[in-house]
């Protein structure tokens, strides 16, 4: 399966209104991490469940 990637411009055309999709926080955490061995570290922020009462 191919999924499509935003390009930089798209990304950059969003501006602070609209947060990067997982896919593109994990190609950014890749991009600053390579060549090195360590691992990406990407701390996506949990889905809000609902409350229980």
């Amino acid at each position: 399966m191919t999924k499509t990637v935003a390009s930089t411009s798209e990304v950059e055309s969003r501006g602070q209104e609209a947060p990067m999709t997982l896919d593109e926080q994990l190609d950014e955490a890749l991009e600053e991490t390579f060549p090195a061995s360590d691992p990406i570290a990407v701390h996506p922020e949990p889905e809000k469940q609902p409350a229980k009462n």
